[in-house]
């Protein structure tokens, strides 16, 4: 990847992430401010935020609505203004926020922003691909089915970008002296890796580490770092960790090619053999509590994903329907 392309693709993962920050209900008046110091930081910050704003034209007034103001008062008034303006403009008054609909719900800007990262990612799996890199200083990053993550090397900091999927990290000793630390920066947390093995999942929901050498601090955007140590897991949104319990092997078992269920609910173990597949498969409630153990091969998922629902079926009392639209349904034997 040449070194250009490199630095663009750095400057439009900061305006993306800035982009949802303020789109976020719970942006702070600072974040304006710090916002306004990174658009007039570079030039290029200010070009590369126009793309942003370009894919989600319904804010194309938001680069404007808010004054380089330090006031907390003034900011956090504009911002009220503007944001009922926005509402108006796009037709989303009363009567949408009466019918419950939050605004992160009813705008698709997370959707937009996350379909263009990924199209544009450095590093990135098709659903049912794995693949594996070693970087630059030794790290080795795996990725799992549907990921796209980016790549950065700075001055201080080794940075990991994850847009959406899975990542198992193992990391290496930088060769850069003084040693730069690696972080893996999601939507919601920056995780920093202390001398690690980990893998991380993302989504625009949250995301779940766990941790099986070293320790990784997870430090959300909006509360305090949390540092989880090997043998622990944890799940985390941009306003908290909660401790997941112990480090399930299941975890990583992917990077073996494997899919692994150790005493798992079958709702759950299907919803996990989704991800690797395009063709939907749903559980019949009557059956999704039935629980399922056993490490099911998934190196070629075309081939494994029916192999893997027949051993179900011989296993508990189930079969696999069809339905009209050409999904599979795990159903009551």
């Amino acid at each position: 990847m040449r070194a250009d392309h490199r630095e663009e693709q750095r400057i439009l993962s900061q305006a993306a992430e800035w982009f949802a920050r303020l789109q976020d209900q719970a942006v702070q008046p600072e974040d304006y401010v710090r916002w306004q110091a990174w658009l007039a930081a570079d030039p290029a910050h200010a070009r590369v935020w126009q793309r942003v704003e370009a894919i989600s034209q319904p804010f194309k007034q938001l680069a404007t609505a808010v004054p380089a103001a330090t006031a907390r008062a003034t900011l956090k008034q504009v911002h009220s203004i503007e944001r009922r303006r926005t509402l108006r403009r796009l037709g989303l008054g009363v009567t949408v926020l009466a019918s419950g609909l939050l605004l992160r719900q009813a705008l698709p800007w997370r959707g937009w922003l996350n379909a263009y990262a990924i199209a544009h990612a450095g590093y990135r799996t098709q659903i049912g691909e794995r693949k594996q890199w070693r970087l630059t200083e030794g790290t080795l990053l795996a990725l799992n089915t549907a990921t796209a993550v980016d790549v950065y090397y700075e001055q201080h900091l080794r940075r990991i970008v994850l847009h959406q999927g899975e990542i198992l990290v193992t990391t290496a000793h930088d060769l850069q002296h003084p040693s730069r630390p690696l972080v893996v920066d999601t939507l919601h947390a920056r995780l920093t890796a202390l001398g690690t093995r980990f893998t991380v999942r993302g989504d625009l929901q949250g995301g779940h580490v766990a941790v099986f050498e070293g320790a990784v601090r997870i430090s959300p955007h909006d509360a305090a770092s949390v540092e989880v140590l090997a043998g622990q897991q944890a799940n985390f949104t941009h306003s908290g960790v909660i401790a997941d319990g112990r480090a399930d092997l299941a975890r990583e078992a992917w990077s073996r090619g494997q899919i692994v269920a150790d005493n798992l609910p079958l709702a759950h173990f299907i919803a996990e053999l989704n991800r690797y597949t395009s063709v939907p498969i749903r559980v019949q409630p009557a059956v999704a509590n039935l629980h399922l153990v056993g490490a099911y091969p998934l190196n070629h998922p075309t081939q494994d994903i029916p192999l893997i629902l027949a051993a179900i079926e011989n296993v508990l009392p189930v079969r696999i329907h069809q339905d009209a639209a050409g999904g599979l349904v795990v159903i009551a034997r």
